[in-house]
């Protein structure tokens, strides 16, 4: 018998992006819905993403995007019937969401679609819009067009002269991060990664956890400080101190995970620390984008 001939290896990129729309297959009308979307638009330049991550206010949980385009902060919500009775719940989610992760939310709700010719035009009316978003970015010479693989890696930040809260950079690990800032770390762990006397790399979790109860707050330009009740069992929190006081200030590359559930870095600003009591501190956006150039130098473009 003749041998099998070797099986073609699936490209990566179609593997994974058939392993974002198996993430929906339990949802019949949104997989329906994401994959008409997504096939409406056939753009390779556009990024979609299923499921994607942002952390909630809950302890431990993360609130989940039906569907996300990054490169126009766009949020797509499928509200299966399901979500007839949970309407004000829906409405926290979604506050917290544009706070946090500061997007736009497009919302199709399902008890509102009486045919498919209704949802049809739903989805062609989307299409229609994402594509007018393309083309406004590409007027004023801001659209980034997406390459698979590329979002990840510092190299490419670099090469585009830094990284803004608009950008879809996301950083697997802090040492991806440093090395924006011209640092060849092998592992780096901690909390803060100190550049100047006064300026610090901070990678927090917006939200409760053991150690901290961080939040990021007035659609994206305040972030609280605070130490969780419980670091202390049975007693007060310890005080809250910071190392250089007021003044200080912070590039923040807050932690998120994205539809898979794996950790990335993402930048929501550069804060200043502006006031603290006990167990609190307060910082205040002062920028949105910073540049950088790979071997120490960077300057934070003040708002």
């Amino acid at each position: 018998m003749d041998a099998k001939p070797p099986r073609t290896p699936i490209d990566a990129e179609l593997d994974w992006q058939a392993l974002r729309l198996r993430k929906i297959v339990h949802k019949q009308f949104e997989l329906w819905a994401i994959t008409r979307i997504i096939h409406g638009l056939d753009d390779p330049e556009i990024e979609w993403v299923t499921q994607q991550a942002v952390p909630a206010r809950e302890e431990g949980k993360r609130a989940l995007l039906d569907l996300y385009f990054p490169q126009f902060r766009l949020a797509v919500e499928i509200d299966e019937l399901q979500h007839v009775d949970q309407v004000e719940q829906d409405r926290l989610r979604e506050r917290h969401v544009i706070d946090t992760a500061n997007v736009e939310f497009w919302r199709w709700k399902m008890q509102e679609i009486r045919t498919l010719d209704d949802a049809r035009k739903r989805i062609d009316k989307l299409v229609r819009n994402i594509r007018k978003r393309k083309r406004a970015q590409i007027e004023d010479q801001t659209f980034v067009p997406f390459r698979f693989g590329r979002t990840y890696d510092p190299t490419e930040w670099i090469a585009r002269g830094g990284v803004g809260i608009q950008d879809d950079a996301r950083f697997r690990r802090h040492t991806d991060v440093a090395r924006l800032f011209g640092k060849d770390l092998a592992v780096h762990r901690s909390g803060m990664l100190r550049l100047t006397k006064s300026v610090q790399v901070w990678f927090p979790k917006l939200y409760p956890n053991k150690e901290w109860d961080n939040a990021l707050l007035d659609d994206g330009q305040r972030i609280v400080q605070r130490l969780a009740a419980d670091v202390n069992a049975g007693g007060d929190p310890e005080p809250l101190r910071l190392g250089s006081g007021s003044g200080e200030t912070r590039l923040v590359f807050a932690h998120y995970r994205d539809e898979f559930g794996r950790i990335y870095y993402r930048f929501v600003g550069a804060f200043e620390h502006v006031g603290q009591d006990g167990h609190s501190a307060d910082f205040r956006r002062i920028g949105q984008r910073i540049t950088v150039d790979g071997v120490g130098g960077f300057e934070i473009l003040r708002e």
